[in-house]
């Protein structure tokens, strides 16, 4: 009876010390991407995207009740959400638009587009959550402000369902941003 109990410890120690893998995301694209010159917009270029800061760690996030998140310490994030949020917006308008924004500084006479997220997590119920704002300028002169604010249903349980709904969710947010790239009538 002795042998047996010690047996059954041991088998149960080395079951609790053995590491869950941690698995880790990318927010990336599902558009085609293809090698070849790029198109610039002439009139429109890339300014400053800003993330709100409880979003910039490395778990992905969710929200467990009103006002409270929880980072999941296992669903990672691949690289930084920036690089990632970043990335999927500009390939998503690019792929709208059918040309491709470049930095700022590159364009200095171009109108301008910097975008803020504000929300980028999943709730209690089962939903992806983004809200996002973004605004064209030309210098310091804002043009047009919007916002968005969706929420999408997970397709199934898990953090891989997770993502592709934010993923989702930032291409239809850039579907919007790509509508609302339309340069001004200028006024005689």
């Amino acid at each position: 009876m002795r042998v047996a109990s010690l047996l059954l410890v041991v088998l149960l120690s080395g079951c609790a010390s053995k590491a869950v893998e941690p698995s880790y995301y990318l927010m990336r694209s599902n558009h085609a991407l293809g090698s070849g010159q790029l198109t610039p917009s002439r009139d429109f270029a890339m300014g400053k995207v800003v993330i709100a800061s409880y979003i910039d760690q490395r778990g992905l996030l969710m929200e467990t009740q009103d006002g409270e998140i929880r980072a999941a310490q296992q669903n990672l994030w691949a690289e930084p959400v920036y690089e990632g949020v970043r990335n999927q917006i500009l390939v998503a308008i690019r792929a709208a638009k059918g040309e491709h924004l470049l930095p700022a500084d590159l364009n200095r006479d171009a109108i301008v587009l910097d975008i803020r997220l504000d929300q980028l997590h999943g709730t209690n119920d089962g939903k992806a959550k983004v809200v996002a704002y973004w605004w064209l300028r030309q210098g310091k002169e804002v043009l047009a402000a919007y916002k968005f604010a969706e929420v999408q249903p997970l397709a199934t349980d898990g953090y891989a369902a997770l993502v592709n709904a934010e993923k989702a969710l930032l291409d239809q947010l850039a579907g919007r941003i790509a509508a609302t790239l339309v340069v001004p009538v200028q006024q005689d």
